[in-house]
């Protein structure tokens, strides 16, 4: 029996040179020579399996329960999560325009790969992956085995708030994600917690690790943020920590207290300090409490006067002096309407700057999603409004390719990347334009 005989690194002869076989070209991007090194700390929560995300392993259920207090936060966390994944997720190839000297794209026209993103489960991913990702800059997707194995047929998310990673081994792995609606509470041991391997995303061999391992898996996704190991922090969390959340919150409650005392009033009555010597002659010689007294009194005899299903048409009377050397009015009773007397709007800055200090901390511009409550509202103009959308969207790819690479994962699984060699995924965005052009907006892919 002969043996083959390779006349090039990728052409060989077999059977007695009556058949040459090409082998193919390898595209790699070269082996390393060492793994990437992964930090450690030291454990401070002895006697658990879990990492603890917060002081009481109860962070995300903090965040959520204060967001819930506020009236803008979770509609803006929205906003940014639907801005985040555009119209949809298309496959696109990669190719050099030597005319034009630079990189387009073109479709891939591939019925798996567009089943795939079409599916309603992988858009449903998508949008959650986005919510968790703005609120929490951690995401926990899901992605299950075909039945036999060959492709990844599933890409879904567990609610960031119902997960904790497992405590790294001795090498700094993280092996296990536990799932369970009931933390702080849960423990890895409860019936009611779901273990599920976690791939390594630094791992050079994950393809190969998955494909040989079990049927689901966690794929970790998070935005960096420093000095952070287990669990990332979202860049506005500093508006939790900080006084303006809390005053955001005290700005209503005031208001609320101001109201329900005042909402039924229609006047105010203003009684002069004169008042009380002129009509108790020994008034001077009361002690406080005497005089406090005497108010109180005098506070019953006119609400007594004023309420009560007979008092109706009743006027209370106020007698009205001049001084004879000056001719000025001698301050007596005053009824003042209660509108002029109380504006309402003593809040209203306090209120605004918080809603401006969320904004930032937030990353959002005003024009886009209105400017915050107050006095001196204003949205700014349309121009402003598509310079500010369009400078947005230039800035969203990094946190978009986050979203994305449990999609490149099941494209090497899937064995798409092979197939094209070139494959990316896209965004369809939609980008604003001037009415001069003859339209408002035209789709871009981003």
């Amino acid at each position: 029996m002969s043996k083959p005989k390779f006349i090039s690194e990728n052409l060989a002869l077999v059977g007695n040179g009556s058949l040459i076989v090409d082998i193919g070209e390898v595209l790699n991007i070269g082996e390393l020579k060492v793994k990437p090194v992964d930090p450690q700390i030291k454990d401070s929560n002895a006697g658990s399996d879990i990492a603890m995300w917060g002081e009481d392993n109860n962070f995300p259920q903090q965040v959520i329960e204060m967001a819930e207090l506020s009236t803008e936060i979770p509609t803006m966390l929205d906003w940014k999560a639907r801005l985040l994944i555009g119209k949809g997720v298309v496959a696109m190839e990669r190719y050099f325009d030597t005319e034009k000297k630079k990189y387009l794209y073109r479709d891939i026209q591939d019925d798996d790969i567009d089943m795939f993103l079409t599916d309603t489960t992988t858009k449903r991913y998508f949008y959650e992956a986005a919510t968790d990702f703005v609120w929490f800059a951690n995401i926990f997707p899901e992605l299950i085995k075909s039945k036999d194995g060959n492709s990844i047929a599933y890409i879904g998310t567990q609610d960031a708030s119902f997960c904790r990673w497992q405590k790294m081994d001795e090498k700094g792995k993280v092996k296990y994600c536990y799932v369970n609606a009931n933390f702080p509470d849960a423990k890895a041991a409860d019936k009611e917690t779901t273990k599920i391997d976690v791939i390594d995303p630094y791992d050079f061999e994950k393809v190969e690790s998955v494909r040989k391992g079990k049927d689901r898996y966690i794929y970790p996704v998070s935005s960096p943020s420093p000095g952070k190991i287990y669990y990332q922090l979202a860049h506005w969390n500093g508006f939790i920590t900080s006084t303006w959340a809390e005053i955001s919150r005290m700005v209503p409650k005031s208001k609320t207290a101001m109201m329900k005392q005042l909402l039924s009033a229609k006047y105010i009555l203003q009684i002069p300090f004169s008042y009380w010597p002129s009509a108790y002659k020994d008034w001077a010689k009361l002690s406080p409490e005497e005089q406090t007294a005497i108010k109180k009194a005098k506070v019953k005899e006119i609400n007594d006067q004023l309420t009560g299903v007979e008092a109706s048409g009743r006027t209370i009377l106020s007698e009205v002096g001049y001084d004879p050397q000056t001719g000025k009015e001698i301050p007596g009773w005053k009824i003042t309407p209660i509108e002029k007397a109380i504006q309402g709007g003593e809040n209203l800055e306090d209120s605004r700057e918080a809603s401006q200090h969320l904004m930032r901390a937030l990353d959002l511009d005003p024009t886009l999603v209105g400017d915050s409550p107050g006095k001196n509202m204003g949205s700014g103009s349309g121009s402003d409004k598509r310079v500010a959308f369009n400078a947005k969207v230039a800035l969203l790819n990094p946190h978009r390719e986050l979203l994305l690479e449990p999609l490149y994962f099941i494209a090497e699984y899937n064995g798409w990347k092979a197939k094209y060699p070139r494959l990316e995924f896209k965004f369809i965005e939609v980008e604003l334009e001037t009415l001069d052009k003859g339209k408002t907006s035209k789709e871009v892919i981003n």
